[in-house]
């Protein structure tokens, strides 16, 4: 492996949000809820995993494969998403430049799988 990967997924993780796969209606209010997730890149996807009280990692992670990301949009607040054909994944970060660093690494990661 070479040093730009290893720096792309030593960059690409920590403590996001995520947006609740069902947000809640309440008439015609709709109520999101996003969930603290401990966030990590592999060589062929985005993997992400429910945390503890005191923000460990717990339980069996989730993988989105880079294969099946078929756009990566970056929104305001922090926000980006996923597309892909089966569902979206909508994350937040601490704050809009985390974001925009996590979006470019998660384009170069998926182009690097794309060509492998």
């Amino acid at each position: 492996m070479n040093d730009d990967l290893e720096q792309l997924l030593e960059e690409t993780r920590g403590i996001l949000e995520k947006l609740a796969d069902a947000a809640v209606k309440l008439g015609s209010w709709q109520m999101v809820l996003w969930q603290p997730r401990w966030v990590f890149a592999e060589l062929d996807g985005l993997c992400y995993q429910k945390i503890s009280a005191d923000e460990k990692p717990i339980g069996q992670p989730k993988k989105i494969l880079f294969s099946s990301i078929m756009q990566i949009e970056e929104l305001d607040c922090g926000e980006f998403v996923l597309q892909c054909s089966n569902r979206d994944y909508t994350f937040k970060a601490a704050n809009e430049n985390l974001s925009t660093v996590l979006v470019h690494n998660l384009r170069q990661l998926r182009e690097r799988a794309r060509g492998s």
